[in-house]
Parts: C-alpha cells; structure tokens; sequence
C-alpha cells in the first residue's frame, strides 16, 4: 500500500463493494490492533477479517461475473472448481502469514488495512474494499471497456480485455500481498511458502479468466463490461483519509 494519501479526486481506484458489517470489522480489527493488545488475538481477527475482504471479492470479481455470463453446466462446475481452489489457496496463504506476527509486522498491517477499505463522499453508506491503479492502467482497462460498447466483433479485441482484467488481477496481488509481505520480517521457509501459494493462487485466477472470456459472444460481454466498469472510481476516500489522516 502507499505511504500517502493524495486528495481522493486524483486517485484512481477498483474497488468492490463491501456491506457495512464488514466494513465495522474491518474498523474494529484496525482498533484493536492499535490498542497493542494480546498478539495472538489480533493475528487470529486479521486474519478472520482478511479473509472475510477475500470471500466478498470472490463474490464481486467471479460469482457475479459468472452470472452475467451464463454459464453452461459444464463450464461452471469445471470454473467453479478452479475459483474454489484459488480461493481455500487465498485463505491458507492468509493463515500461514498472519501466525504468530510481531506487534511492529501487526501495525503494518492496521495502516495496510486502513488504505483497503474506502468510501464515496457522495454515498457514505456504501463501502468498498479497494486498492490504487496506475492512470495508465486505469485508463487502458476503460478503453477496452469502452471497445466493448463500440464495437461488436469481440475476436479483434478479446486478448486486450483479457489482458486488462489480468492486469487488474497482478495490481491486486500486488496491492494485498507483496508491498503489505515486503514489509513484513518473514522467515525465508514461510516467506517461500507463502510466495508458492500466491503464485499459485494467481495462476488458477488467469485460467479461470480464460476459461470465462474465451468463447464470449458480444450480447454477454457487453453487460460484463458494464459490470466492471462500475469497480472503476475516481472519488473514493480511503479510511485513512477520513478518520486518521489528523493523526497519521
């Protein structure tokens, strides 16, 4: 995560939302790891609340996609199984990080975790889980979507919109795990483990990709890229910004 936080408006987000009870666990865990409590309490909550930010992705980056699309039978079992196994893989790479940490690696986490969630100023009952794009990548994953709405022969940009979602995928592994595990003080073996399992994970999200984009015809891509374009913002403030900023 970054060590700033710019004025909202000049910062480019993808971000899902997130309900409320998930977004007062996400508050209460950074709380109580700011109380410097017992160690192992906070390393069980951050882990439970990651993994709860993880779930509500698979939701909003595959379930929701995947009913957009329609979905034969076949194809969904055989997707479904490959999402699932990236998902238990997500949850083990969680468990195995957050055991046993140092106070100093939880206060990394607790600034990390209050970049992750962000709200909209016009909208402040809506939360999202988020992280910051690039402008240019930002910026290239709108004209393919907006490729989507121009123009109906999906073969001569299919490998673009691929490629862009990705991307989004890296910026998001790297956002949640390798700027948040570069800080952290991580023995080599778990550290090794860890980084085996991520690449994994990574690995089984681009085959699902694939698998769901490869044969899409115009009429379903279209309200999929409808769909993701609504994980673009430009306006959200993150809640360092809107609770910690005076004090950071």
């Amino acid at each position: 995560m970054t060590t700033q936080d710019p004025t909202p408006s000049s910062v480019r987000h993808f971000g899902y939302p997130i309900s409320t009870a998930l977004y007062e666990r996400v508050k209460q865990t950074i709380q109580l790891i700011q109380e410097e409590g017992d160690t192992r309490l906070q390393c069980q909550e951050a882990a439970d609340t990651l993994g709860a930010i993880t779930d509500a992705g698979f939701y909003a980056y595959y379930d929701r996609p995947a009913e957009l699309a329609g979905l034969s039978p076949n194809v969904k079992r055989a997707s479904d199984a490959g999402i699932h196994a990236v998902q238990k893989g997500i949850h083990m790479v969680i468990r195995k990080l957050l055991k046993k940490r140092p106070q100093q690696d939880l206060n990394r986490l607790a600034c990390n975790l209050s970049y992750l969630v962000c709200v909209d100023p016009n909208h402040p009952d809506q939360a999202y889980a988020c992280f910051r794009l690039e402008e240019s990548l930002y910026q290239r994953v709108v004209a393919n979507m907006q490729r989507v709405h121009q123009d109906p022969e999906v073969a001569r940009y299919r490998a673009d919109v691929i490629a862009s979602v990705e991307d989004l995928i890296a910026a998001g592994i790297d956002n949640f795990y390798t700027r948040p595990v570069e800080q952290a003080q991580i023995s080599g073996l778990t550290r090794k483990a860890a980084d085996l399992g991520i690449h994994t994970v990574q690995k089984g999200t681009n085959a699902v990709v694939h698998r769901l984009f490869r044969d899409m015809d115009h009429a379903t891509l279209l309200p999929m890229a409808e769909y993701f374009e609504t994980l673009l913002h430009s306006q959200l403030q993150t809640y360092r910004h809107r609770y910690q900023k005076a004090s950071a």
